[in-house]
């Protein structure tokens, strides 16, 4: 569902009136943005699947420090680690201001960056990140592609926004579940009417996908099934924000919602093994096992 779907199927749920003077389409979308970061986003989070997960890569230098994505949820690390020349993949270990005057080989954070504490015989360091969900936005925000011409790297979109221009950074989203980040931070090189130029463009993208400003997206990047979820959890805002009286039902609906989501969602690979967290504890054990 894209933005325009979603507020209309809201609208319905509610029984918000077409014109409705009390929300507009602006703030059903700051609601819909608020309830995928406070109540969606947390909930995917938690199953420990590795929804959301991005790989950012650096050229280790001596003496520098390496900044956590901006995208990055919580700015907080999923993993660090080394890459040599061979290809070989090394985990680095976390280290406290505590452990400086030990010499122990890892990383330390600083504010929102990484500090290695030695020289590594590598020469990429490797982040990941759980990175979050772009905003919702308007789909007159966007531009849908129309037909792609991977010779020179064009697309053509039913209608180019007036953001649109040369050098605007923008990302390429999936219009279809489960609506992945196709290609993330991509610099317009040329703008001609609905055409856009692009320096090369993914390999899976396809008609229909979406171009939209960096970090934004007109359908929310979460599994098809969760978009009801979503719905429910910004009609409880709504009711709850104009103390209406049918709000309590509605959250026993989405306590129930939730619930059926999270049995659909986890565990993520439908066999009898067990999750393992290596150097942890056993962190989970999948249904049926």
């Amino acid at each position: 569902m894209n933005t325009t779907e979603l507020i209309s199927a809201l609208k319905i749920c509610g029984s918000f009136p077409t014109s409705n003077d009390l929300f507009s389409t602006s703030d059903f979308l700051v609601l819909l943005n608020m309830q995928l970061k406070s109540d969606i986003t947390p909930m995917m989070l938690k199953l420990n699947e590795e929804f959301f997960l991005q790989t950012k890569d650096f050229t280790i230098t001596q003496g520098s420090s390496y900044r956590i994505p901006t995208r990055a949820i919580g700015a907080k690390l999923r993993d660090l680690s080394m890459i040599d020349n061979a290809g070989n993949v090394t985990p680095i270990n976390r280290l406290f201001e505590e452990d400086r005057p030990s010499g122990k080989s890892g990383y330390y954070m600083l504010r929102n960056s990484v500090e290695l504490s030695t020289d590594f015989n590598a020469n990429t360091l490797r982040m990941k990140v759980f990175a979050r969900p772009n905003t919702l936005v308007a789909t007159t925000a966007c531009g849908q592609i129309s037909s792609i011409n991977t010779g020179n790297n064009t697309v053509v979109v039913s209608s180019a926004p007036s953001t649109f221009a040369a050098n605007t950074v923008v990302d390429l989203i999936q219009s279809r579940n489960p609506y992945d980040l196709l290609a993330m931070d991509s610099v317009l090189s040329a703008v001609a009417s609905a055409t856009l130029t692009f320096s090369s463009l993914p390999t899976d993208l396809a008609v229909g996908d979406w171009v939209a400003l960096a970090t934004e997206s007109p359908v929310p990047m979460v599994p098809d099934e969760i978009h009801p979820l979503l719905i429910q959890s910004c009609l409880c805002r709504t009711l709850s924000s104009k103390k209406d009286k049918i709000y309590e039902q509605e959250k026993v609906t989405l306590d129930e919602m939730r619930e059926v989501a999270i049995n659909m969602l986890d565990p993520r690979v439908e066999n009898a093994s067990v999750k393992f967290r290596s150097g942890s504890l056993l962190s989970h054990f999948s249904k049926g096992y």
